[in-house]
C-alpha cells in the first residue's frame, strides 16, 4: 500500500509537461482497466473530459507535491472509496523524520463542519467538541471540503468523515501549515482567536498512537442498563485469533450477565478482513448466512494464479466463492436480539456486516445510513504512475449484498437514530432505550 520509492531522489524532481501529461492517461487508462463497475460511478464521457481537462492544466516543471494537487482531484470523481491517488506520502514521511511540525489536534466531522477531538498542543488546549471556524484565516469548512477532493469515498459525506482523520497530514500537504497556527472557534461567549503552537510530527503521532492505546482494543464490552449489552468493534483488521478470543470473552461476558438485547456498534469501522466479519456474525446468527450473493471480477494483467478468476481481459465474470458463515456452537452465541449501529464512516467490511445482518435477518439495523454504498467494491490493486511513481490504487472486485439488491446507494438503517449534535453516546443510548421498548 504505502511502498518506499525506489529512487528518492525523485522526491525532489521537476517534470516536464509531456511526462506529466503521460502520467496523467496512465492514471486513467489503469483505472479503467481494472475496475469492475467505474462507467456507473464516472461515466466514459465524463471521465474522457476529465482527463483532457487534467491535461491541460499540467504546467511545466512541476514537482510531485504541485502535480499531485491537480491529478489528486480525481480521487473524488472516482467515487469510490477503494480508488484514487495517493497524496506524496514519502514527502511528507522525510519532512517528518527531519523534525518537521505539524498542526497538535486530531478533528471530527459533522455537517460539513470540524470539531476537535483531542488537542495535543502543551498550555491550554482546547476541549474536545470545540467547533473549528477557521486555521490561519481559511474558514475550515472551505478546508474540510478542499481535503475531500482528494479522499476517497464513493460520497461528499465519506470523503469528509475520511478526511476529517488524515487532517493534520492532509493540513500540510494541501495547506502547507507546518508551523504555529492562528485558529478560530467557537466558545460558551463567542468567536475567539488563539495562536496554537506546532508539534513535532512524531510527538504528535506518538500522541495519537497513545491516546488510540488508551482506548483499548477495536473490541470493546460493556453492559448497560436494563439488561442491554453494547459491543463496540471499531476496526475488523488485526490478528484474527486475538479478534475471535475478545469477541468470545464479550459475548461470555453478556450472557453471564444475563443481557436480553446486544446492541454492536460498528459506526466508526471502516472496514478490515472479511474473516472478522465471519467471526462476529456466526456469534450473533442462529442460522447459516452468506456474506454476499456474488462477486464479479474484472479480468485484466493482475488476474493470474491463486483463486483469481480467468478470462479475457476486459470481460466481467463471475468468481467462484461460497461466502457462506457456519453459526458458532451454541455456548458461543449471544442468544438474544442484536441491534447493528451504523452510520456514514461504517465503510468496505463494515458494510459487509451491516448488509449481512440485515439480509440475513440476524438483527435489526439502527442509526443512520451508511455513506459508502451497500455493494462494495473490493480486491484492491496499486500501481504507480510511470514518470513521477505517484501511487495509485483501484479494485478489481463488485460485491453484491446477501439479498442480490443490485441498487446504488448506501445501506439504510432499518431505524432511523439521530446523534442530533450531542455526542456519539447519545445515539447508544437512543439504541438501548430502543431494545428496551421493543421486548
Amino acid at each position: 500500500m504505502y511502498a518506499d520509492l525506489d529512487d528518492p531522489a525523485l522526491m525532489d524532481a521537476s517534470f516536464t509537461a509531456p511526462q506529466l501529461q503521460q502520467d496523467v492517461d496512465y492514471l486513467f487508462k489503469r483505472v479503467a482497466e481494472l475496475h469492475p463497475d467505474l462507467d456507473a460511478r464516472l461515466p466514459s464521457a465524463e471521465r474522457e473530459a476529465l482527463r483532457v481537462a487534467l491535461r491541460g492544466q499540467v504546467r511545466e516543471g512541476m514537482d510531485r507535491r504541485a502535480f499531485q494537487r491537480l491529478l489528486g482531484t480525481a480521487t473524488e470523481a472516482f467515487r469510490d472509496g477503494h480508488a484514487g491517488v495517493f497524496y506524496p506520502y514519502p514527502e511528507f514521511n522525510r519532512f517528518s523524520a527531519g523534525g518537521g511540525t505539524v498542526f497538535p489536534m486530531t478533528v471530527t466531522s459533522r455537517d460539513g463542519a470540524l470539531y476537535v477531538k483531542h488537542d495535543f498542543s502543551p498550555g491550554t488546549p482546547l476541549a474536545a467538541g470545540t467547533r473549528l471556524l477557521s486555521i490561519n484565516g481559511v474558514p475550515a469548512q472551505e478546508m474540510l471540503a478542499t481535503m475531500a477532493r482528494y479522499t476517497r469515498g464513493e460520497s461528499q459525506l465519506l470523503r469528509e468523515q475520511i478526511a476529517a482523520r488524515e487532517f493534520s497530514t492532509l493540513l500540510w500537504h494541501y495547506y502547507d501549515v507546518d508551523g504555529p497556527a492562528t485558529v478560530r472557534y467557537q466558545s460558551a461567549t463567542g468567536e475567539v482567536e488563539a495562536k496554537v503552537p506546532a508539534l513535532s510530527a512524531t510527538a504528535f503521532e506518538a500522541g495519537v498512537e497513545k491516546q488510540e492505546d488508551a482506548g483499548g482494543s477495536n473490541v470493546a464490552y460493556r453492559t448497560l442498563e436494563q439488561g442491554v449489552g453494547y459491543l463496540e468493534v471499531s476496526y475488523f483488521g488485526g490478528d484474527q485469533g486475538d479478534f475471535r478470543s475478545r469477541i468470545d470473552d464479550a459475548i461470555a461476558t453478556a450472557r453471564k450477565d444475563g443481557v436480553k438485547d446486544l446492541v454492536v456498534d460498528i459506526r466508526n469501522n471502516p472496514g478490515g478482513s472479511t474473516d472478522n466479519v465471519e467471526t462476529l456474525l456466526s456469534r450473533l446468527s442462529a442460522k447459516e448466512c452468506r456474506l454476499v450473493s456474488g462477486i464479479t471480477e474484472k479480468i485484466n494483467d493482475t488476474s493470474a494464479g491463486g483463486w483469481f478468476a480467468k478470462g479475457k481481459a476486459g470481460e466481467l465474470v463471475n468468481v467462484d466463492y461460497d461466502s457462506t458463515v457456519t453459526p458458532a456452537k451454541e455456548t458461543k452465541r449471544f442468544p438474544g436480539k442484536v441491534y447493528l449501529l451504523i452510520g456514514p464512516y461504517t465503510y468496505s467490511a463494515g458494510i459487509v456486516m451491516a448488509t449481512a445482518v440485515q439480509d440475513c435477518a440476524v438483527g435489526t439495523l439502527v442509526g443512520e445510513p451508511t455513506a459508502g454504498f451497500a455493494n462494495q467494491t473490493g480486491q484492491i490493486y496499486f500501481f504507480d504512475l510511470p514518470n513521477t511513481r505517484i501511487r495509485a490504487f483501484a479494485p478489481t472486485r463488485l460485491l453484491f449484498r446477501p439479498s442480490g439488491d443490485r441498487s446504488v446507494g448506501g445501506v439504510q438503517p432499518d431505524h432511523l437514530l439521530t446523534a442530533s449534535g450531542a455526542g456519539q453516546e447519545a445515539m447508544v443510548e437512543q439504541a438501548r432505550a430502543l431494545a428496551v421498548s421493543r421486548r
